[in-house]
């Protein structure tokens, strides 16, 4: 019996970040999922589950479809229709339950869980993080908080928030780059963005810029700084300058950024394992995620475009894949039985190197 287990609402979407030892531990739990819960949720879930008709596992299928037009008509406007309940195990594992078939559709962890929900824009509080480049700045001379950071900052960061969100809802595919920023209610003339590659499969890696805005922005442009992750932008993108204007905005900001990540050919593989180990703060779990969606279609770019039959090749891939795979990415799909036995040498000879 499952005990202790928090229920919430969450909506679910069609990523699929699992991999293989949560679909063995989804198999189990779902054999357990007719189980009742126990929880100090208990009340409120039975109430909402008494809302969707299922409230019991007895409940016959043929009978909550039934219900489910009513359901979908008396909806409140204030009330979105959800897929599935989000229900904690422990500290780390999830799943999300078809609260109709009664079927499990998602295992994960808190790392799966905090880049679902991660958002394109977000004000946190307190003061920037420690590694940010232009941390040591100070346009005062406060000792703890800068208190004159110019309004039009703030200001513009709800224009940047809404064209952000313009942009994420584009299909018609032109939008090249996806960026998600994070800003600092103490420090507002500080900003830390993401950006990563949509439109096309040039790149799966992100890109990460720490930007400084003067006290005199508007009318003086905004500083950059460039996380290379021990490989710089191509010469072309490094030596791009943000035009001269009379006044700047934050849109022309993010264009520019977009520009410099378009004109980067620079392949990245080799920043993926660092941009892991040394993921930037406020963003641990976001660049998880990203390389566990992404971890797939990274290592097939790389079977497209590398040698395997060249050894310092299949070792470069050989050591990219266990780097997602301790990354929870499920790519065993991707080998065939000669990359199996080269892996599994791989790793033995990788072992006796480091005694382990």
């Amino acid at each position: 019996m499952m005990k202790d287990i928090d229920i919430i609402s969450i909506e679910s979407d069609d990523d699929d970040l699992a991999s293989k030892s949560r679909l063995l531990l989804a198999d189990q739990v779902r054999s357990n999922s007719t189980v009742p819960c126990r929880s100090n949720s208990l009340d409120r879930f039975l109430r909402r589950a008494e809302k969707v008709w299922a409230v019991s596992t007895t409940i016959e299928k043929k009978e909550v479809e039934s219900q489910k037009p009513i359901l979908e008509s008396n909806q409140g406007p204030e009330e979105e229709e959800k897929v599935g309940d989000m229900v904690q195990l422990g500290h780390d594992n999830y799943f999300i339950v078809d609260i109709f078939e009664k079927e499990i559709m998602e295992l994960g962890d808190k790392v799966d869980l905090n880049f679902k929900t991660f958002n394109n824009f977000e004000s946190v509080d307190g003061g920037a993080p420690l590694d940010h480049h232009f941390y040591n700045y100070k346009c005062c001379y406060s000792s703890c908080f800068c208190f004159c950071t110019n309004i039009n900052v703030e200001r513009e960061w709800g224009i940047l928030k809404r064209q952000l969100d313009l942009w994420e809802k584009k299909e018609d595919g032109s939008k090249r780059v996806s960026f998600c920023v994070r800003t600092y209610s103490q420090r507002k003339e500080l900003m830390r963005v993401a950006a990563t590659v949509t439109n096309g499969d040039q790149s799966h890696s992100l890109f990460f810029f720490d930007i400084k805005f003067p006290k005199e922005y508007p009318y003086k442009a905004p500083s950059f700084f460039y996380h290379t992750y021990d490989l710089p932008l191509s010469s072309l993108g490094a030596r791009k300058k943000l035009r001269p204007e009379r006044r700047y905005n934050i849109l022309d900001v993010f264009l520019h950024i977009e520009e410099i990540v378009m004109m980067n050919t620079n392949k990245s593989y080799h920043q993926m394992p660092e941009m892991l180990k040394r993921p930037l703060m406020g963003f641990e779990d976001f660049v998880k995620g990203h390389f566990r969606k992404k971890g797939a279609f990274i290592l097939r770019s790389m079977m497209d475009e590398m040698d395997l039959d060249n050894e310092r090749d299949k070792n470069m891939f050989l050591k990219m894949y266990i780097v997602f795979e301790d990354n929870k990415a499920y790519c065993e799909h991707l080998l065939n039985s000669d990359l199996k036995e080269e892996l599994k040498s791989f790793k033995e000879k990788e072992a006796s190197l480091t005694g382990n």
